[in-house]
């Protein structure tokens, strides 16, 4: 049995990644406590910390590209350096 798929328009999608959304990122007095800068195609958004701002979707969609891109960064870097550790008593 087939399934209708709904055709998606240039426009449609134009208004999809418009289409402005919340998001609140972290803050703490650390690490996270600096605003964010995105620049996309020559436009500057600057988004604060802390409390809950609206976006374009497709800033959102940026976001959380960068934090799943940080994430898998700091597995890798938790893997190498287990496999050091690992390394380094076998060695002595």
């Amino acid at each position: 049995m087939a399934t209708a798929r709904k055709k998606v328009t240039g426009a449609t999608l134009s208004d999809y990644y418009k289409k402005k959304v919340t998001v609140t990122l972290i803050k703490d007095n650390n690490n996270y406590k600096d605003d964010v800068t995105i620049t996309y195609n020559g436009v500057n958004y600057q988004i604060q910390r802390g409390v809950p701002v609206e976006v374009p979707m497709f800033i959102k969609l940026i976001l959380e590209d960068g934090f799943r891109q940080q994430m898998e960064a700091n597995a890798y870097s938790e893997k190498l350096s287990h496999e050091f550790g690992v390394k380094a008593k076998e060695i002595g």
